[in-house]
């Protein structure tokens, strides 16, 4: 079995437009080598969101913090850098600074994209979630720590990220 290989990415989110979440659910995920794009159903998601999301995506993967491993797949042995846990969890909107929908927390081994109240439904998140936990089990996700800076967690605030 050959090693998969290691590139850096995009994911995209965004509220569907084109009819392309199937009847009854609230996400449609679209793979290719570099691009992941999660499309949510109208209503499921905000647009504020989605936003948020994708300037968080895109400094993550500019600055090398994650990467894919595009071609993996449940036999893949896991990396030492491959991600255990990822989710999505919702959060009482009183949890946030006014201007943030989403604060991302970065540990060693697990990301969480806590979520403002009512800016994504449950459903939307439960089926983040099992979206998140196959490709999590197939080693798609490489994160990257460096190594003697002592970093443990990392927070990023939307609002706060470079987004050209």
């Amino acid at each position: 079995m050959t090693e998969p290989e290691i590139y850096a990415s995009e994911v995209r989110y965004e509220v569907d437009r084109e009819g392309k979440v199937p009847a009854g659910q609230a996400l449609f995920v679209s793979e290719e080598p570099g691009l992941i794009v999660a499309t949510f159903r109208p209503g499921e998601a905000s647009e504020t969101l989605c936003e948020q999301l994708n300037v968080v995506s895109r400094h993550i993967f500019r600055n090398g913090l994650w990467a894919t491993r595009w071609g993996a797949d449940e036999s893949t042995e896991p990396s030492e850098h491959t991600l255990l846990k990822v989710r999505f969890e919702i959060l009482p909107a009183d949890a946030f600074p006014e201007v943030l929908v989403c604060l991302p927390r970065d540990r060693p081994g697990e990301f969480v994209w806590f979520i403002r109240d009512p800016h994504m439904s449950q459903q939307a998140c439960d089926e983040c979630n099992a979206y998140l936990e196959k490709s999590i089990r197939a080693g798609l996700w490489v994160q990257r720590w460096h190594r003697g800076e002592g970093e443990t967690e990392r927070f990023f605030f939307p609002d706060e990220l470079e987004d050209p």
